[in-house]
């Protein structure tokens, strides 16, 4: 990928990734360190985060990928399936963004994987949307009552991309969007865990 919208990657890698849960909400949850680069592969985003809630928790709500869209109002439509190899379920999400003057809806579909209780693996489809390739993994590891996330992806979009738009620009605007979804991340992994423990 030659660059990409910030907003449109932030959503479609994060995977891809969320609905405004109100600015008045405490926020415990703490970005560590978020890189963007360029190579053979195409885009590479990371990024590495704690969440203030179970681990339990948190996969519980990574993991519901039709309601992803609570986590990205700038999702317009998920739809889930069974991965046609029958392991997994295959996603795919459209996705409404501008950036500067250029605006446009991206299909990403993807099909993912749940190697274990702490992963989340997702592969692009080629051909079923705007991406030519790429995959992406959610890590989760438990730290003290909270949660450590490690996020990463690679994208080459089909569609072209105007030049103006670089990594300094997708790498503001994506930890603006982690920042965004790691609070409704941490709130709807908070209202699960106080609705089980009633």
């Amino acid at each position: 990928m030659t660059g990409a919208p910030a907003r449109w990657l932030a959503a479609a890698c994060a995977a891809a990734f969320l609905a405004s849960l109100g600015a008045g909400t405490a926020w415990a949850a703490q970005l560590d360190d978020v890189t963007v680069s360029k190579g053979d592969a195409g885009l590479r985003l990371a990024f590495d985060a704690v969440v203030d809630a179970p681990e339990r928790r948190v996969f519980e709500v990574l993991s519901d990928y039709a309601r992803f869209g609570r986590m990205n109002p700038a999702i317009v439509s998920m739809s889930v399936s069974a991965a046609p190899e029958g392991r997994g379920a295959r996603v795919r999400s459209v996705v409404k963004s501008c950036v500067w003057f250029f605006c446009r809806k991206v299909v990403t579909v993807e099909d993912v994987t749940e190697p274990d209780a702490r992963t989340i693996v997702a592969r692009i489809v080629p051909g079923e949307g705007d991406f030519e390739s790429g995959s992406s993994l959610w890590r989760l590891t438990a730290e003290d009552g909270r949660t450590r996330l490690h996020y990463e992806s690679t994208r080459v979009a089909s569609f072209w991309i105007p030049p103006v738009i670089g990594l300094w620009v997708i790498k503001r605007a994506l930890r603006e969007q982690v920042e965004f979804s790691l609070r409704a991340l941490e709130q709807l992994a908070g209202q699960k865990s106080s609705a089980q423990g009633r």
